[in-house]
């Protein structure tokens, strides 16, 4: 296909028309709960409240510290947001952007150091089902994957460049990534890096090499990169470190009551990570799999026989085995090995060239569905899971009838509601709706209140006659419920 006078490979182009695709989706779609309105809200404060060293979630009727993740993705989206409003688009944009930029750097890494292995390795990681539905979405993990992804991609060419300048630029590059990654989710990208290389250099015996590595300046850009806000953060929000580090970093992956602040953790048996790694890395696992038997080269591949392959074998390998040690997990978790799981199935087949058309075919076939499918699911899908329509709904009926009173939710307010709604949302303790509405009653003669359909006839019978039904779309139903008069009842907050 000829570009601007210059031939594109087609499979360039089915790969950047559904990263469109993807782009144009997250536009639309509403935010889910809880991770995307969790996030996205945490993003929102720190851009309205100006406070870029403390991140705040609302919880327990206050924006309390959020001491459970590193910034980085919060100071992203909180940047899009002062540029681009305070949205969805924003929200999701610093996810796609990691995205892009991983491509690019696999892309250049294994076109350059692996005989041109560049196109079919962005190929099967764009048409991973798993990443290319994570690349738009608020959660920090596509940017963590970009960073311990890309520090072991840099490190690879620091191993593959002959050329000792070059080398030290490829060294500087592992360290600005390891510390945006320890930025956005603390040691674990250290780790995530700092296995799967120490093995390589045990097997392959590379010690030498390490001379090469600009540790003086590599060290200090580290600390200058991440030091500052961890103290920052520590003097304003005292005993940040010993959670951070010991709870969060630590105690997580020994015990299942760890001290989690901010709600339970996912339990699963010791070991999951391995099932989770084959079902976010389908269908290019089961292509592994049949390599390796179709090839009977398991031993060869085990043994860790070629250096270069090895070096991304290990790469997921080790990431996958670290993860099984734990049982606080998540699907997200394995999206750092998944980039290094094409890389190396690349470097598999880069000398069948019949073998390496067939695959780029099938991941630019995957990609073309996957894009269709995301231009197809704004439309489709239709709002009745997420709180986006019930507040627009909300906020034009408020408009029509001059209403100023708040909106709440009659059971868990949905963090997305607190990021669509910000300051009308009125998010109320473990109580009796009818004792918040009550006390609402100082500021407002009445209440709209969001409840499920299916529980709309409990909740009126529970309000008596005051509630009464005005509006719905989907599983919602908006009530604008009469405060009874209570004369010395406390405000609403």
């Amino acid at each position: 296909m000829t570009i601007l006078g210059r031939r594109v490979p087609a499979a360039l182009v089915i790969l950047a028309a559904a990263l469109l695709a993807r782009f144009a989706a997250m536009c639309f779609l509403p935010l889910t709960d809880p991770t995307e309105g969790r996030y996205a809200q945490v993003a929102q404060e720190m851009a309205v409240t100006g406070d870029w060293v403390t991140p705040r979630i609302w919880m327990n009727e206050a924006h309390l510290p959020f001491m459970g993740k590193p910034p980085l993705f919060f100071w992203s989206a909180a940047g899009a947001m002062k540029l681009f409003g305070e949205n969805e688009f924003s929200a999701r944009l610093p996810s796609m952007v990691a995205t892009m930029l991983l491509l690019a750097l696999l892309y250049g890494v294994l076109e350059r150091y692996a005989g041109g292995s560049g196109l079919p390795s962005v190929l099967m990681t764009a048409s991973c089902g798993f990443v290319f539905a994570v690349s738009g979405v608020v959660a920090v993990d596509m940017l963590l994957a970009t960073c311990v992804a890309g520090s072991l991609l840099a490190y690879f060419a620091f191993t593959c460049e002959p050329s000792r300048q070059i080398r030290g630029r490829w060294s500087l590059l592992v360290f600005f990534l390891l510390a945006l990654g320890f930025l956005t989710k603390g040691p674990v990208a250290v780790v995530l890096f700092g296995l799967p290389v120490l093995v390589w250099t045990i097997r392959w015996r590379q010690w030498k090499s390490l001379r090469d590595h600009r540790w003086v300046m590599g060290s200090l850009l580290f600390v200058l990169l991440v030091a500052p806000w961890f103290v920052l953060c520590e003097m304003r929000n005292p005993g940040f470190l010993t959670y951070f580090f010991l709870n969060e970093n630590l105690l997580r992956f020994v015990t299942h009551d760890y001290g989690d602040a901010y709600g339970s953790g996912h339990l699963y048996p010791r070991g999951s990570a391995l099932l989770m790694f084959l079902a976010t890395a389908t269908p290019w696992c089961l292509f592994a799999i049949w390599q390796v038997a179709r090839s009977r080269s398991a031993a060869r591949i085990l043994t860790l026989a070629d250096r270069q392959e090895s070096f991304l074998f290990l790469g997921f390998t080790v990431g996958t085995l670290f993860w099984c040690l734990a049982r606080q997990l998540l699907f997200t978790y394995t999206l750092p090995m998944l980039p290094l799981l094409a890389a190396w199935l690349a470097l598999r087949i880069r000398h069948d060239a019949a073998l390496t058309r067939r695959t780029v075919a099938a991941a630019s076939l995957l990609l073309a569905v996957m894009g269709t499918l995301a231009l197809v699911c704004p439309l489709a899908l239709r709002e009745t899971a997420t709180s986006r329509e019930i507040v627009r709904m909300a906020q034009r009926y408020a408009d029509e009838q001059a209403f100023k009173g708040p909106l709440v939710f009659a059971r868990k307010t949905p963090y997305s509601a607190l990021f669509y709604a910000r300051g009308w949302v009125l998010p109320h303790p473990k109580e009796p709706l009818g004792d918040t509405v009550a006390r609402c009653q100082g500021n407002s003669d009445s209440v709209l209140v969001v409840v499920p359909v299916k529980q709309e006839g409990e909740v009126v019978k529970s309000l008596s006659k005051s509630a009464a039904k005005v509006a719905s779309t989907g599983k919602w139903s908006l009530l604008r419920v009469r405060s009874p008069s209570q004369p010395g009842t406390s405000q609403c907050y």
